[in-house]
């Protein structure tokens, strides 16, 4: 099951590096709102609760069938490194021209020296317990990667036994006049 997992995130990531994404206009609140619902059942089994602030309609470029796994991962994410009764708050706003996807929560949180690597494919801050929750690895490679070739790019916050702020940023108008290349 592992390594299906591997490699259906690895057919994810292959398919999102091969060609630019085909965008529509899409309400991103609207998809946030579904995949919310998509996860409440995980939500509940690890008591969790989900609180959405959605700026209606947030209407953006975008491929639907990759920003859906953006949000999938960083919601999974956000569950799975919770504690029991913790809380996540999905919210997105414009600010400055770009629309932001925004997922916090009230984890364990990240140490400050392995933020600068989260993003790698491969990478795991908790190797033992990412691997007891099923995780590949490959999760916020993902996620930075469709954000990119999207123009736009993804922050994060993190405090440990306090949690974590991920940031999605994604320009409103298509991709930004100054688009950074993959990596």
């Amino acid at each position: 099951e592992r390594l299906t997992r591997i490699a259906n995130d690895l057919l994810i990531l292959s398919r999102a590096e091969a060609l630019p994404p085909a965008k529509e206009p899409l309400d991103l609140s609207a998809l946030v709102r579904n995949t919310v619902q998509q996860v409440q059942a995980e939500a509940e089994r690890n008591q969790v609760q989900i609180a959405c602030e959605l700026q209606e309609p947030l209407v953006v470029p975008t491929n639907r069938d990759q920003m859906v796994q953006v949000v999938l991962n960083l919601l999974t994410n956000a569950l799975r490194y919770n504690k029991p009764e913790g809380r996540v708050c999905v919210r997105t706003y414009e600010q400055n021209g770009m629309a932001v996807l925004e997922v916090q929560d009230t984890g364990i949180g990240i140490p400050s020296e392995d933020l600068p690597r989260i993003f790698e494919r491969f990478y795991r801050v908790d190797k033992a317990r990412s691997r007891e929750l099923g995780g590949t690895g490959l999760g916020l490679a993902i996620v930075k990667h469709i954000a990119l070739v999207h123009g736009g790019r993804v922050d994060v916050e993190s405090a440990v036994g306090r949690g974590s702020t991920f940031r999605i940023l994604l320009p409103k108008g298509g991709p930004a006049a100054d688009d950074e290349q993959p990596s």
